[in-house]
């Protein structure tokens, strides 16, 4: 039987520590590695002070949670997160989704295009799993109400 490897593919939002929970959930129920990754586009990480203090902080739990954590930069980021889950024998890739937004057309396109497009690079043998928007909410809810 194959090893799974758990991959959470986060981004610099506070959403994306559910993400890590879910992950460890994930991997704690296969009795497998996870990976935390985070790849910014373009060729540093420190681009933006704020967007570096969350995305530290994101990081930090997610080694807390018992994750490797990963930060790799790349103009092609569908490309980059393809090649280090083929590398790294990932199985299981979790990915939050796109929040509706009522913004510019053509930016939530081009968000889904990008979104679509690291699904269509990853390797076919990868379980890709999607975690709602929704759900993500519902959590932080619960979480505040107790």
């Amino acid at each position: 039987m194959k090893e799974e490897k758990i991959a959470v593919c986060i981004t610099a939002q506070t959403s994306s520590q559910r993400l890590i929970d879910y992950g460890a959930e994930i991997a704690e129920q296969y009795n497998s590695s996870l990976h935390i990754l985070h790849v910014q586009k373009g060729d540093s990480i420190f681009q933006n002070g704020e967007t570096l203090k969350l995305l530290t902080k994101l990081l930090s739990y997610g080694d807390r949670c018992g994750g490797i954590v990963h930060v790799l930069c790349d103009e092609d980021v569908p490309k980059c997160i393809a090649q280090f889950a083929k590398e790294e024998g990932i199985t299981k890739v979790i990915m939050g989704e796109l929040p509706k937004v009522e913004k510019k057309h053509t930016t939530k396109v081009q968000k889904e295009t990008q979104f679509q497009k690291i699904i269509n690079a990853l390797p076919k043998d990868i379980e890709v799993i999607i975690v709602k928007h929704q759900q993500i909410i519902q959590t932080e809810l619960k979480q505040k109400i107790g």
